[in-house]
């Protein structure tokens, strides 16, 4: 057994540089460890070895707070390696339960919790030599405001198991709950219970915890240590206790998106401000959670095609959508007026129209933006999230104003500025461009939308309704990331999932996947970064489709349909092993099996009219996809009708479509996109004719 932890002399969490324990005999293994004085808290962790193996323990780091008795100290811990994870700690020390469900808004000072500490210390120095100073830390994580815990134990000073009588513990570091007290060398073996009582009227204890009593005593190695120690040893009862709870938690919840709380306040659309209105439902009915679609800005089309919340154009962006133009506050009032006339004519809609919505909105803010911007952008608060936001804020201004002259998100085709760099942001962005004001009006809207969303977690935290937001697992393939971090993503695949019973023909969601591998050259900042931004609004957060960080579903570009993609990372075929079970005719293997037989199968009497149109004859009787068709995405292209077509011609294009991709997936391998001479078995394929 060893012992890891965060400074030199424990190996920083490092298993070769760890500290190995001595066996004293079953059960009992020890270590003595001398560290130089911290004020920050020292954090450790046990791991055993078996030959090569090493296990750490299950469960959170443990720590170790030294700022007790003097700067010369004796800490003796008495813990017990974890063998399971611990779900109690994972969960509730989490912020959603810390700082809302159970959040503690008056509890006792630090500072306070402090002196009482080096008061104890000083009374065992009095009690004299064998003295010891005992340390309390329980880790209670479903503690109310009202509640306290404390501790009823067989020794005089822990109530003499008269839960009248009952010790408080400090709440100071809530939810883990301390108490240090002097012990008498003649006291060093006592039985207790943990409870929790309403602190205004102690006799009315809430829980009681369940199981034996617990029961500290030292053993006969541990008292030969200590009787060595100059001054009184803290002796810390396990690095934390976990109060034991009779029952498991239960909580409730809403999962609804932000555009469907549509109010009378709205302007067409459910926006931040309506947030409050449902916090104020979930309170009333008992709800502890509140869970929303994505909120990030999906604007690449300028159309309905945007309202998907899962194909966000930058990671950090808040759709404009939800900004509630009245909090905004002193508006003019042409915008006053417009504004009234917009709402009536919006909200009666039995149905969100977002394209008439973001037109109206647009139109609006940008008035507002005109009267208000020389205010704006020099006002401290502006300044400050400027200087929060900027890493991120000035290339999705460009994004947005380069979509906007180029009348497409397709930064391929904008020329020169197909990609960007930092030194070309700080110039094409500088506030004496004659371009400015529309960057001005991207930080004038994220500004206010960033203001609305983070009050309206503080109404859900302060209301203990907590406030869970959505991360979608990819990006649009245009948009602010992959233009200005192109590196970090593998832009010719496409992330989805395999054909399943609900989808035969799998998913193809258009999202690049990641090249974790550079990722992984900055420690994954660009995540990091992501996941924090977060949390500055949401207290909990979903992640979309979590199984993709260990292994997605991935599609070549050329493909719509999620049929030919394999997982990745996947341990291919190679061309050997394929020779040497006498497989050879590779062509026959990854190129789409078509005969005029198949054709007149999957199209009756019109077999002669599709092959005319889409193929021509290779070797022997077979057929291939002529060179205008011979992708997925090329058949889409060409197949593309207007959206005022006849619902019967969409129908028959609909059913040409499908059969040509199924005629196009009719292969037995796929040939891996980045080495030609590995392959991946097509999935389902002894369902094909080509099998």
């Amino acid at each position: 057994v060893w012992v890891s932890g965060s400074n030199t002399q424990l190996g920083h969490f490092n298993a070769n540089s760890a500290i190995k324990m001595a066996y004293e005999h079953p059960n009992l293994w020890t270590a003595t460890v001398t560290v130089p004085f911290i004020k920050e808290p020292l954090r450790y962790k046990y791991l055993e070895s078996q030959g090569n193996l090493i296990s750490w323990e299950k469960g959170p780091e443990r720590i170790l707070e030294m700022e007790l008795g003097t700067l010369e100290n004796t800490f003796l811990l008495k813990d017990s390696f974890r063998l399971h994870p611990m779900p109690e700690h994972e969960i509730f020390a989490s912020s959603a339960f810390r700082n809302v469900v159970f959040r503690r808004d008056e509890r006792k000072s630090l500072a306070i919790t402090r002196a009482e500490e080096s008061s104890a210390y000083y009374k065992a120095m009095v009690l004299g030599k064998d003295a010891v100073l005992l340390r309390l830390n329980v880790f209670a994580g479903r503690v109310k405001a009202t509640d306290e815990v404390c501790i009823v134990g067989s020794l005089d000073e822990l109530g003499g198991n008269n839960q009248a009588k009952a010790v408080p513990l400090s709440d100071s570091r809530a939810p883990f709950w301390t108490l240090t007290i002097p012990l008498h060398p003649n006291r060093m073996s006592f039985t207790y219970r943990m409870i929790i009582r309403e602190k205004s009227d102690q006799k009315n204890v809430i829980v009681v915890e369940e199981g034996e009593e617990r029961s500290f005593a030292l053993t006969e190695v541990e008292q030969l240590i200590l009787s060595k120690c100059s001054k009184p040893p803290i002796v810390f009862a396990g690095s934390s206790i976990n109060f034991r709870y009779a029952r498991n938690w239960k909580g409730s919840g809403i999962s609804v998106p932000v555009f469907s709380l549509r109010s009378k306040s709205s302007l067409g659309v459910g926006d931040f401000v309506d947030l409050q209105k449902i916090v104020d439902f979930c309170v009333k009915g008992g709800y502890q959670l509140l869970q929303l679609l994505p909120v990030h800005d999906t604007t690449v089309y300028n159309s309905w095609r945007d309202s998907y919340p899962y194909s966000i154009v930058s990671n950090f962006a808040l759709h404009p959508q939800y900004l509630n133009i009245e909090a905004i506050g002193d508006l003019p009032g042409s915008v006053k007026e417009d504004l009234k006339k917009e709402k009536e004519r919006l909200n009666a809609l039995t149905q969100v129209d977002y394209e008439e919505v973001m037109a109206v909105k647009t139109r609006l803010l940008r008035k507002i933006y005109a009267v208000k911007k020389s205010e704006f952008l020099v006002s401290r608060e502006f300044l400050d999230f400027f200087k929060e936001n900027q890493s991120w804020l000035v290339p999705y201004a460009l994004f947005k104003l380069f979509m906007e002259i180029n009348g497409t998100a397709d930064y391929e085709r904008w020329g020169d500025r197909s990609s960007v760099r930092v030194k070309d942001m700080e110039v094409l962005a500088a506030p004496d461009t004659f371009h400015f004001d529309y960057i001005g009006m991207a930080y004038f809207v994220q500004f206010h939308l960033s203001k609305q969303l983070k009050e309206a977690s503080r109404y859900a935290a302060v209301n203990e309704v907590v406030l869970k937001g959505d991360l979608p697992i990819g990006v649009n393939r245009y948009c602010t990331d992959t233009w200005v971090n192109p590196h970090l993503f593998r832009l010719h695949m496409r992330a989805g999932a395999p054909p399943d019973y609900f989808a035969e023909n799998g998913q193809n969601w258009d999202f690049p996947t990641y090249n974790w591998d550079e990722m992984a050259k900055d420690n994954y900042a660009w995540w990091r970064s992501r996941l924090s931004n977060l949390s500055k609004y949401f207290h909990a957060y979903r992640i979309d489709h979590v199984l993709g960080f260990f292994r997605i579903w991935e599609i070549p570009e050329r493909f719509t349909t999620g049929i030919s993609g394999r997982f990745y990372k996947s341990t291919p075929i190679t061309r050997e092993e394929l020779s040497k079970r006498g497989l050879w005719d590779m062509d026959r293997y990854f190129s789409p099996y078509v005969h005029d037989g198949i054709l007149h199968q999957e199209f009756g009497n019109n077999a002669a009219q599709v092959r005319e149109r889409f193929f021509e004859p290779t070797w022997g009787d077979r057929l291939k996809f002529k060179e205008e068709y011979n992708t997925e995405r090329k058949i889409a292209d060409e197949l593309k009708l207007p959206d005022s077509a006849a619902a019967s011609e969409k129908k028959k294009v609909e059913f040409l479509k499908q059969r040509l991709f199924m005629l196009m997936n009719n292969v037995l391998l796929l040939v891996d996109e980045e080495v030609p001479t590995e392959f991946h078995p097509r999935i389902g394929f002894h369902n094909q004719s080509t099998y």
